[in-house]
């Protein structure tokens, strides 16, 4: 499985297709928010500008989580799968592959948006807040791994894709990584806080201010990962 995994790394970080959506197009979205548009008055500049930093380091997190689903259903469809199946390695090796890689393919995104914020619209936090929100955004983001898990043993090809790219664009309007829940209608704001992307960005927007996670965001985004790992299962032994 090492070995194979050591694959997938490469092929993840060999993409560059993959690597400027999922990294430079949250940038560039940060950088229009913050340096381009008049979006809020200049003297609330900076607490935006450190919000919408951890908004769309979630955001570009999410779709490489989310689309580890995409190179699942392309295999699928190329057969790839079955050639797998004649080598020693475990069908379990294969998805644990494929959720590293993906995991590690989001960390760029991450680092690039973090590092806008720094250097580029002067957020400044405690050294000691860069890692935690490094960590918090990351680990945050895992429900949609197992989502994408699901998605890629359910839907073949650019149908997958679509799907995806359907449900992340939902997901992030809804969990406020767009447009901040605070403006949202009361009935879409109570549905937007149930909804993992809104959590998993909660994480990071808390510790801006030197907050911990609270109890409930732990638990919508523990019960939202069981929820997709369950369905990533279903999903997979049926594919089987």
């Amino acid at each position: 499985m090492g070995a194979y995994l050591r694959l997938e790394l490469m092929r993840g970080f060999r993409n560059p297709v993959g690597l400027v959506m999922l990294t430079f197009f949250p940038l560039g979205l940060y950088l229009l928010w913050t340096k381009v548009l008049d979006v809020v008055p200049r003297d609330q500049m900076g607490d935006f500008a450190a919000y919408s930093m951890v908004s769309m380091a979630t955001y570009g997190a999410m779709g490489g989580a989310l689309f580890i689903g995409g190179a699942i259903a392309m295999e699928r469809g190329k057969g790839w799968l079955d050639q797998l199946a004649v080598t020693p390695l475990p069908a379990h090796g294969y998805v644990t592959a494929k959720l590293l890689s993906g995991a590690a393919t989001v960390l760029p995104s991450i680092v690039v948006v973090l590092g806008a914020g720094a250097l580029l619209s002067g957020v400044r936090l405690p050294a000691g807040t860069w890692p935690v929100l490094v960590a918090l955004i990351w680990v945050g983001v895992l429900p949609f791994a197992a989502l994408g898990v699901a998605f890629g043993y359910t839907l073949k090809g650019q149908v997958a894709n679509l799907a995806m790219m359907v449900v992340y664009f939902a997901m992030s309007v809804l969990g406020g990584l767009w447009l901040p829940v605070q403006a949202m209608p009361a009935g879409m704001r109570a549905l937007a806080e149930l909804s993992p992307a809104y959590q998993a960005g909660s994480l990071g927007w808390r510790a801006l201010d030197g907050l911990p996670p609270t109890g409930a965001s732990l638990a919508v985004l523990t019960a939202w990962t069981l929820l997709f790992c369950a369905l990533a299962g279903w999903r997979y032994r049926r594919a089987l």
